[in-house]
């Protein structure tokens, strides 16, 4: 529970009767919750345990929020000498409807067990058969009080004065938090029935949480027959994020919930409320005759049509119209937010185009840090007592939280330079494709645009003096150009010019590209000065390559290392692309052109024509000796780290820093490696928790493996940390 940090007021569930006419009798919701089986949450309307007496396990402290049916106090667990929030029911014990109430969101919110659901420590009486409900205390906000606030700042201040594209990025993290939690109750078969702002809780570190349980039902409630279903004469909920459905007396399901997860992400966006009416009955018409307002900012900041599409397919007052599930409107945040075309509104080829020149203009998105304490109470209450042991627990949970915040900065670090390196290559076959179907004698084809490299060839007496050996690529490699070869080695032929001539038109963007990859600290160096440190120290993006169906091999940066016979059609990454659907394949790691140049990670995809006939393969190269360099400095350093690893969904390793990984690149010269992660049962609690610290004791030493979820790639990046010297003897 949170103590606010502006108006300090908790929001408590309220049961509403809107003006319903001919909807059958009034049905009992004063269900509370039971137990549940491996994949579904259940409800009976019993308490048939003795609850443990308030005072003898809390010190109970000052009341902080006070709503209708509770107040919330500040209080302290006795045993863990650790601070807690305090619920206590108002009504008294023969209100059994409202305790029926108070014990179902208590029971429901303590099967919840995940990061954006407050934790529930324990269910509570007294001597007078009150009922407490106590959980983790969090300092924060509402986001009804941040929305509010924000408002404020804009008006008093102008909106000019603040950078409301990153406030937007900021509050679109919070709702995929939202629904990621809301995903995970949906699966559990429950539905929360009273979202909205109010209840959304967003932490002091930005951490994310959806309150209020109070009213939340079965999605799939046990002998629900719809041709014996009788129509409620009262709807529980908020009349201003209530669902179409609902407004009508119809039995709701999971899409009700999205329905006002589309409101609310319609206020986050706009900072205005989707329904403005001054009475509840007004609101209640306004939805049944589905006069939702129009989606623009209150301040008049441009809102993309992508992000309209999503609000008005999460809104949609046919509920057979709306997204299905919250997990594909989360996957449609993420999408927006990566730039990507959403389901909401797909692009034709000129949209993709566009919309993906719109997006590389902004600063490169970065993923939210997402820090998840996971404190490990199931050893014994005894062991706790003892003041050492309970300061090796807190030490121990500032090393997982530590641990956790830089494995996940550095998983950020790697989605965010994939995701650059994606639009890139994205960004320059769209430009190619467009120029190749532009009508010759438009074009400004010329011999000045030829490429001086004209020949992969080490020998050549016509290379430029740019062409430098590299102690990276481990040949003589030119920053300044292009490079290509044919495998007939003859005159060029007029289709190998005219790619010569376009690709001549993008050398200085991708030489631009190259060059952003660098270090802050050469911000304001010298080309020359920044090709050098390509040339000698280097960056994961190795090489761009083209592919054609030919065999013309054009590759950035220029190299004079290519056998005669080279054709790319038989190279690993130009394969994995041709046999692709069209969207992005990623090849497993292969071996370079050279033995010294180590292994590669190809990223590729077949270019099409707008008829979608196949032009050949676009790609690049991400050099996997750079990248474990980068890994071994970013995220958690030292002794303790054993390990870090990319894998892809398959489990597949794509590049670690482990032993193991080494070796096979040390013998195996010749084919791609195919190394799978070794222990499946950890894999899967990888793709399970997705996000978070997974604690085991391997070979007597207490290890920490810190996972975090890649949604761009579907890849998983963990860090194996041993603490065991740092935290000792607290198991």
């Amino acid at each position: 529970m949170s103590r606010g940090a502006t108006s300090g007021k908790v929001h408590t569930v309220t049961s509403i009767e809107v003006g319903l006419k001919n909807l059958g009798r009034e049905q009992d919701t004063s269900v509370t919750f039971t137990h549940v089986d491996h994949s579904v949450v259940r409800f009976d309307d019993k308490l048939d345990v003795k609850l443990e007496d308030i005072d003898e396990e809390y010190q109970r402290g000052k009341v902080f929020a006070e709503g209708g049916q509770g107040i919330i106090r500040e209080g302290l667990d006795l045993d863990l000498r650790r601070p807690v929030a305090i619920k206590t029911l108002k009504s008294q014990p023969d209100d059994q409807f409202t305790r029926g109430q108070f014990i179902q969101e208590a029971r429901v919110t303590a099967q919840l067990s995940h990061p954006a659901i407050i934790p529930i420590y324990s269910l509570n009486s007294d001597k007078d058969d009150g009922l407490h409900l106590v959980m983790k205390l969090v300092d924060g906000k509402t986001l009804k009080d941040y929305l509010e606030q924000l408002d404020h700042e804009y008006r008093t201040v102008g909106i000019d004065q603040f950078d409301e594209r990153k406030s937007l990025m900021f509050r679109l993290e919070v709702m995929l938090r939202v629904c990621d939690a809301l995903d995970y109750a949906h699966n559990r078969n429950i539905m929360h029935c009273d979202l909205k702002p109010e209840n959304i809780l967003i932490g002091e570190f930005r951490e994310t949480y959806i309150m209020d349980w109070g009213i939340a039902r079965q999605i799939e409630e046990p002998g629900y027959d719809p041709a014996t279903w009788v129509k409620p004469s009262t709807i529980s909920g908020t009349p201003r994020f209530l669902s179409p459905e609902a407004i009508h007396g119809e039995h709701t399901d999971q899409r009700a919930d999205i329905y006002a997860l589309g409101l609310i992400l319609f206020e986050v966006v706009t900072l205005r409320e989707a329904y403005m009416a001054r009475t509840s009955a007004e609101v209640v018409s306004m939805i049944r005759e589905g006069r939702i307002a129009e989606t623009r900012h209150k301040y008049g900041f441009r809102i993309d049509p992508d992000l309209k599409a999503i609000i008005a397919k999460a809104t949609a007052y046919n509920r057979d119209e709306r997204y299905q599930t919250v997990r594909e409107l989360a996957s449609d945040i993420r999408l927006y937010m990566g730039g990507e075309e959403t389901s909401a509104n797909p692009y034709g080829l000129f949209g993709r185009i566009s919309a993906f020149a719109v997006h590389h203009k902004r600063a490169s998105l970065a993923f939210a840090v997402a820090c998840i304490l996971t404190l490990l109470l199931s050893i014994g209450v005894t062991a706790y007592r003892r003041v050492s042991q309970i300061n090796a627990v807190h030490n121990y949970a500032q090393q997982l939280a530590s641990a956790q915040t830089q494995s996940t900065a550095c998983a950020n670090y790697i989605e965010t330079n994939i995701a650059r390196n994606a639009q890139f290559l994205s960004a320059i076959t769209s430009e190619f494709i467009f120029l190749y179907e532009t009508d010759p004698d438009d074009a400004d084809i010329t011999p000045g645009c030829m490429m001086p490299v004209s020949a992969l060839r080490a020998d050549a007496k016509d290379n430029p003096a740019s062409l430098l050996y590299s102690s990276v690529y481990h040949r003589k490699i030119d920053f300044s150009h292009f490079a290509h070869k044919t495998i007939h080695g003859d005159e060029l032929t007029e289709v190998e010019k005219r790619r010569l001539h376009i690709l001549a038109h993008l050398r200085e963007p991708v030489m631009d590209v190259f060059r952003d990859r660098l270090p802050e600290k050469l911000a304001d160096a010298s080309d020359a000065e920044k090709n050098e440190y390509l040339r000698l120290t280097g960056i994961p993006l190795h090489l761009l390559l083209f592919g054609f169906p030919d065999g013309q091999y054009i590759v950035y940066p220029g190299s004079g290392a290519y056998a005669q016979n080279y054709d790319p059609r038989g190279r690993h990454w130009y394969k994995t692309a041709q046999n692709s659907s069209g969207e992005f394949a990623w090849s497993k790691p292969y071996p370079g052109n050279t033995a010294a140049a180590g292994y590669l990670l190809s990223c590729n995809v077949p270019m099409l024509d707008t008829a979608g006939n196949f032009l050949g393969v676009a790609g690049f190269d991400l050099h996997l000796n750079t990248i474990i360099r980068d890994l071994k400095t970013n995220g958690n350093v030292g002794s303790g780290v054993l390990e870090k690893t990319l894998l892809d969904a398959e489990g597949l390793i794509l590049v670690s820093t482990g032993a193991r990984f080494a070796g096979a690149m040390e013998t195996n010269k010749e084919d791609s490696l195919s190394i799978r992660f070794d222990d499946a049962d950890l894999f899967r609690q990888f793709t399970e928790i997705k996000y978070g610290t997974i604690s085991r004791t391997e070979n007597g030493r207490r290890i920490i493996y810190c996972v975090n979820y890649l949604p761009s790639q579907d890849w998983y990046y963990f860090e194996k940390i041993d603490i065991s010297a740092t935290v000792p003897n607290i198991f």
